[in-house]
């Protein structure tokens, strides 16, 4: 069965979170991780890109890549075609949301984009962009996130109004 990549990475993470509120003494490694994706259904190719994507955001996080030059911090960001066609307006107003109350800066919000990009999607909607800021973020060493924060960010209503 053919699964996207955030298909396998919200499935990955569902597991990951319950198995922690279990208590389980041990660390899942990659081996038993990509044994229960498969046996979950997932294929193996979409397995080894989702792991491939994650570790593209700890490459990012770690200061190899930088994409984005922080010398003009009140700059704003001007979307390609190719990044409009995929990120809609709401999700592009989610990123400038998130950047307007101070939880992603200038670098977070490209390394998102460049994840966004990355991956083979045509379009992703509002939900499945919450999805990769919440990976992003909490992947990140710069500033502790609290992952009911993080939650928030994923279950966020969109009929409310924040405050």
């Amino acid at each position: 069965m053919t699964h996207n990549i955030l298909d396998v990475l919200t499935y990955m993470f569902d597991y990951l979170f319950e198995e922690a509120e279990l208590d389980n003494a041990h660390e899942i490694d990659d081996i038993e991780l990509k044994a229960h994706l498969s046996d979950a259904g997932f294929d193996v190719i979409g397995i080894d890109k989702a792991l491939s994507w994650l570790e593209n955001i700890a490459t990012l996080q770690d200061g190899k890549i930088k994409p984005f030059s922080t010398a003009y911090q009140s700059s704003m960001r001007i979307y390609t075609h190719a990044e409009q066609q995929k990120l809609n307006t709401k999700a592009r107003g989610f990123l400038l949301f998130m950047e307007n109350i101070g939880q992603l800066d200038a670098n977070h919000r490209e390394m998102i984009i460049e994840q966004i990009m990355s991956l083979g999607e045509a379009k992703i909607d509002l939900e499945d962009l919450k999805w990769v800021v919440m990976m992003v973020l909490g992947n990140t060493t710069e500033n502790e996130i609290s992952a009911q924060w993080l939650e928030s960010i994923v279950f966020l209503d969109e009929t409310r109004t924040l405050q």
